[in-house]
């Protein structure tokens, strides 16, 4: 299979976030908050700009919003720049929320040749761009324009820009998901069940990685570990919905280390949904 692709730190971590609005407590500065309680909404549906200040030049390649709500017509611009008002602009695209990625026969929306959308029977739905290039800036800024979203608002839970890693991993992978459901039998002979709500993991192998694969793996376990999310896709590119149920966005749960031998070196690691 191609290369995996793995989007450890964030940019944004750290930095204090603009948003056109804030509804109470629900601040855009809980995008960066990896607790799955922590949103950021609007208070109307009216296009919403988010921005922010990296510090300094970063090296971007990656970006993803993940657990919003936004409707089947919604776009998502994402700019960056070297100064605070985006006159020179590095980066600018704009894209649709909801990718329709069921076509024709595909699911069970595809059999009319009208297609379906990505979204469908998903927990948390999510926006991935992948920049195709590696871009360095300093300022930041997302519009989000979804005036005919139901809720009449927009709202999110992760925001995530950085440098992704390609990681090769060998097929045959992990994933699906973990019950946390207890079923208990009462003294009458009925089943009864607390009724928690699944979620996934994801369980994969490198293939052989070279110096720099194995370098910038384990780098994504020094600085995020156990302690902040990733984003993993075991197929990026391959633009069908088995790249959407293929995308993890949670916390490293098992990691190794480099099992170096004299052709490379093989890791394994683990991801557990973590919103």
């Amino acid at each position: 299979m191609a290369d995996s692709r793995i989007l450890g730190s964030s940019h944004l971590d750290g930095v204090a976030l603009t948003a056109t609005s804030e509804a109470g407590t629900y601040v855009a500065d809980n995008l960066t908050n990896v607790q799955p309680g922590k949103i950021w909404r609007s208070t109307t549906d009216a296009a919403q700009t988010i921005t922010g200040d990296f510090g300094g030049d970063k090296r971007c390649t990656a970006f993803a919003l993940y657990s919003h709500n936004l409707s089947d017509d919604a776009t998502i611009q994402l700019t960056l720049s070297s100064d605070a008002g985006h006159v020179t602009q590095i980066y600018d695209t704009t894209v649709a929320a909801i990718d329709p990625l069921y076509g024709w026969g595909e699911g069970p929306y595809g059999m009319e040749g009208y297609g379906g959308y990505s979204s469908e029977g998903w927990a948390q739905p999510f926006s991935i761009i992948w920049l195709g290039a590696t871009y360095v800036a300093r300022y930041f800024r997302v519009i989000i324009t979804d005036t005919t979203n139901s809720d009449e608002y927009i709202q999110a839970g992760r925001i995530k820009i950085g440098q992704h890693f390609d990681i090769p991993v060998v097929a045959g992978y992990g994933m699906g998901w973990t019950e946390q459901t207890e079923l208990t039998r009462t003294r009458g002979g009925a089943l009864r069940s607390d009724s928690r709500d699944p979620y996934r993991y994801a369980s994969a192998t490198s293939t052989i990685l070279d110096k720099l694969q194995e370098g910038d793996l384990l780098e994504v376990f020094r600085s995020v570990g156990k302690r902040g999310d990733v984003l993993w896709s075991a197929f990026p590119d391959d633009a069908t919905v088995q790249e959407r149920r293929n995308v993890i966005l949670g916390r490293l749960t098992d990691y190794g280390s480099a099992n170096i031998s004299k052709v490379g070196s093989t890791i394994t690691f683990s991801i557990e949904e973590g919103l």
